[in-house]
């Protein structure tokens, strides 16, 4: 029987993008949709919560999931991949983390596992289950990384929170946010914020 998975994130290409990945194998797994099961209609095995540009209150969000009644496990779907940032969702509740430079098929079975009642961390190289995925601004030319770094510059956060929140360095943010900048031919942060909203970068909901 497959196992009943739910995305999670308030950017509805990046549900898109993951659920495209999840039904190339449906025979594992049945994709539910979020309003679904919000709605009280069917329970899932496993909210897979993917992180990109997590609006503000993202631990509120993970304490939320956890508590839904409808909802059996939730699994942490993150570009991030270093320990303090495994350590910090494990601590706040989450039954997995699967960073999202697992291939498609180890995907799948850590979503499996964690159905199945085990504490997941997977981490490892491979070429990355992303590959075949969209986000907002792909289009523009931006890559995955900085477009999650415009999104939250669009929420308002500032260098040092955007560093917290994605457990980079401030000269890794700054590397990313300088990269993005140049693509988007802005120079302010005021521009990057008008940009970004005009480029899908402002979370749907």
């Amino acid at each position: 029987m497959p196992v009943r998975v739910t995305v999670v994130n308030d950017y509805l290409v990046v549900v898109a993008g993951v659920n495209a990945i999840l039904s190339e194998y449906s025979d594992r797994i049945e994709v539910v949709e979020k309003h679904s099961v919000s709605k009280g209609a069917m329970a899932v095995d496993v909210a897979l919560y993917d992180t990109f540009a997590a609006p503000v209150g993202k631990h509120a969000r993970l304490a939320a999931l956890r508590e839904d009644p409808s909802i059996r496990a939730v699994a942490v779907y993150s570009f991030a991949s270093d320990q303090a940032a495994v350590d910090d969702s494990l601590a706040l509740g989450a039954n997995g983390f699967l960073s999202k430079a697992l291939p498609a098929a180890d995907l799948v079975r850590g979503i499996e596992e964690i159905a199945a009642g085990s504490i997941v961390t997977m981490v490892g190289p491979g070429h990355t289950a992303t590959g075949a995925n969209v986000w907002p601004a792909k289009d523009a030319g931006l890559s995955a990384r900085e477009a999650e770094m415009v999104g939250l510059i669009v929420q308002g956060l500032s260098n040092q929170e955007i560093g917290d929140r994605c457990y980079l360095s401030p000269n890794t943010v700054k590397t990313y946010i300088r990269a993005a900048y140049r693509k988007m031919g802005v120079n302010t942060r005021a521009q990057a914020v008008a940009w970004g909203i005009d480029h899908g970068l402002k979370p749907d909901r």
